[in-house]
């Protein structure tokens, strides 16, 4: 028989507020970064009519290749090392373009504002949105982990259990042959009657440990 240690959890209330939170703050950041991204285009040249399918180019880049990422979670580096690439240089180009709007608009618009603060704050959007799909990914990852964890937890105490059942059909067989033998042969039997009553009560305390624990846990 085998005991499992209490596994550490976040509710699925838990879960779902974050989700939620990640989701607004990326979608608030991808619409500032969408702004930046698309009025940088038709100063580019890009016709207006078409200038919004850049930002959608370089920030769903990013969130494209986390996806692939989590995809291929667990692969080896000759698999992970495009997505990994992409996500970075996805990043790269939209924190540059950001900040580089944002500098032509301050040159423009003579507000006054240093031009490194003002970088620094068009920067921001790619980059949370960068950290919070990330964030976003990595919590559904860990909840993979678990669950497989769990489930590998269950096989092993399962097999586990077989083996002591298995063991304990066998001992119990051969005390009742023992004691078949000991009542042709006129022996007294009385010592491999109780060894049989304890193998008994054994096999049924084994039988309801293995009832009495979630559904989950049971073969």
């Amino acid at each position: 028989m085998s005991t499992t240690a209490p596994r550490n959890e976040p509710g699925r209330g838990v879960l779902w507020t974050a989700v939620a939170a990640t989701v607004v703050i990326a979608v608030g950041a991808f619409v500032l970064s969408f702004a930046a991204l698309t009025d940088l285009a038709e100063r580019s040249g890009i016709s207006p009519s078409l200038a919004w399918i850049w930002p959608i180019i370089v920030d769903g880049m990013i969130v494209a290749a986390t996806v692939a990422i989590v995809a291929l979670n667990g692969h080896g580096r000759r698999a992970m090392w495009y997505p990994w690439a992409l996500l970075f240089f996805g990043a790269i180009v939209s924190t540059a373009a950001n900040s580089v709007h944002a500098i032509l608009t301050v040159e423009s618009t003579n507000s006054g504002i240093p031009t490194i603060v003002s970088a620094l704050v068009a920067a921001m959007p790619p980059v949370v949105l960068l950290a919070i799909t990330h964030l976003t990914v990595h919590m559904y990852q860990k909840r993979a982990e678990v669950i497989l964890a769990k489930r590998l937890e269950a096989e092993a105490v399962w097999a586990e259990d077989e083996k002591y059942r298995r063991e304990l059909e066998l001992r119990r067989a051969s005390a009742a042959a023992a004691m078949a033998q000991a009542i042709a042969t006129g022996e007294e039997a009385g010592a491999h009657q109780a060894e049989l009553a304890s193998l008994d009560a054994e096999l049924e305390a084994l039988e309801a440990e293995i009832m009495g624990r979630p559904a989950s846990q049971q073969a």
